[in-house]
């Protein structure tokens, strides 16, 4: 009778420690730490070879719980294991997630938990083996290129200066949301500065009059430069592809823009001769949050460089408040980080 009820109360407690384990199993679904990467028939083999004359063996089956119960009577020890399924490979896996060791009152037992934690979207299941990486996105870092416009709108009565004008991009943060098998897509967002010059040929600069801003030409004084200067805050929403090989990515989306500061200035000579600088105006009729759209193609590993392309399909200017211009730029980005 005494020896049922030692049995009985090990298992007990083993049932207890199995659903505690099973407990902070679920809470966490991780890259697995397989014990002994049992199988269905390695569960009987591996006890078969550790198993001494007087040892009396039962095993239980709980669902998608194996236990196994192993008595010794002359040592007066019992032992005891629970397997649970693994559920994330499409072979039958049991995986050891307790075991437990109970002599002349004493107990040893031992959980097994998750060597690292991984989120995975709703509705998926990743898969861990060799060639499954973290996802390295390509936002953060520092980009360079031409600004101009599209031929739509008023861009061609405006003699932007093509060649002087630049956009230059530093991209802060970034944040990558896988959603396919091995991490070849995600979703990728973040945080940049933008800063955009655009330079205008001639006598001529922007500025704003009854609520309109205006190109405006000047004839008594000689300008040496003439510049729109727009400074934003960049928040993209981009869905980025990399090939199975890992050496190549491809992104696209869209990006939201917030106007921080703007003015229009020039610098002229006066009737000395003298170089001279002014801020004509500031802040204008821009519309303070825009919309464009981002492409990007480049190489991921050591050479961490790609070109992009951005088009805005929204007017720089708020409607009906100035010229009807379609910002495009294009160049290189050195993601450095």
């Amino acid at each position: 009778m005494k020896r049922n009820i030692r049995i009985s109360t090990c298992a007990m407690l083993a049932l207890c420690g199995a659903f505690t384990t099973n407990a902070t199993h679920n809470g966490s679904v991780a890259g697995r730490q397989m014990t002994n990467d049992v199988g269905e028939n390695h569960i009987y083999t591996s006890l078969t070879t550790h198993v001494a004359v007087e040892d009396s063996i039962r095993i239980f089956e709980a669902g998608n719980r194996r236990i196994l119960l192993k008595e010794n009577e002359p040592k007066q020890r019992v032992d005891v294991q629970v397997y649970e399924k693994n559920g994330y490979s499409d072979s039958t896996f049991y995986e050891k997630i307790f075991e437990g060791h109970y002599r002349d009152g004493n107990s040893v037992e031992r959980r097994k938990y998750m060597a690292s934690i991984n989120i995975p979207m709703p509705g998926r299941k990743f898969k861990e083996s060799g060639r499954c990486r973290r996802f390295d996105p390509h936002w953060s870092g520092l980009g360079l290129g031409f600004a101009s416009f599209t031929g739509d709108g008023d861009s061609d009565n405006i003699p932007f200066n093509n060649s002087r004008s630049f956009e230059l991009n530093f991209n802060l943060m970034e944040k990558a949301i896988p959603i396919s098998h091995h991490y070849r897509w995600a979703i990728v967002t973040g945080l940049g500065i933008r800063w955009t010059r655009y330079h205008l040929k001639g006598n001529r600069h922007f500025e704003e009059f009854d609520d309109y801003t205006r190109l405006v030409e000047v004839e008594d004084v000689r300008y040496k430069r003439s510049k729109l200067g727009i400074t934003s805050l960049s928040f993209p929403l981009l869905l980025e592809w990399q090939n199975p090989k890992g050496n190549l990515f491809f992104s696209a989306g869209v990006v939201g823009s917030v106007r921080t500061w703007s003015s229009s200035k020039i610098e002229y000579y006066n009737e000395q001769g003298q170089k001279r600088s002014k801020k004509v105006d500031k802040g204008m009729t821009l519309r303070p949050i825009n919309i464009d759209i981002l492409s990007q193609v480049g190489q991921v590993g050591t050479r961490r460089w790609g070109a992009f392309v951005r088009y805005t399909p929204i007017s720089l200017f708020e409607r009906n408040k100035g010229p009807e211009l379609y910002p495009l730029s294009f160049g290189l980005f050195w993601h450095l980080f």
